[in-house]
């Protein structure tokens, strides 16, 4: 299971629409400010389809997350499973 906090604000509201459209996604309001995305598979986003600009692309997991950060590159994360209990 993958989730992934984030904080609802402006700036990153193209990240809960981008999850939004992915298959196995949920998307709900979470305790506070925040949303929660989770996924029992891995969770690709793509910055330049969402239009982040790279501070806030860097800043994308300041929310938190519970899975493993498997790639993250400049354009692009992959965040997958892991053993960890939520």
């Amino acid at each position: 299971m993958v989730v992934i906090y984030v904080l609802d604000v402006a700036e990153f509201h193209p990240v809960v629409e981008s999850a939004r459209k992915l298959p196995n996604c949920t998307v709900e309001k979470s305790h506070g400010d925040y949303f929660r995305i989770e996924s029992p598979s891995e969770i690709v986003l793509n910055r330049r389809e969402m239009k982040l600009k790279p501070a806030v692309w860097y800043g994308i997991f300041t929310g938190g997350l519970n899975g493993e950060i498997a790639e993250w590159g400049r354009d692009e994360v992959r965040v997958i499973p892991t053993n960890k209990p939520l």
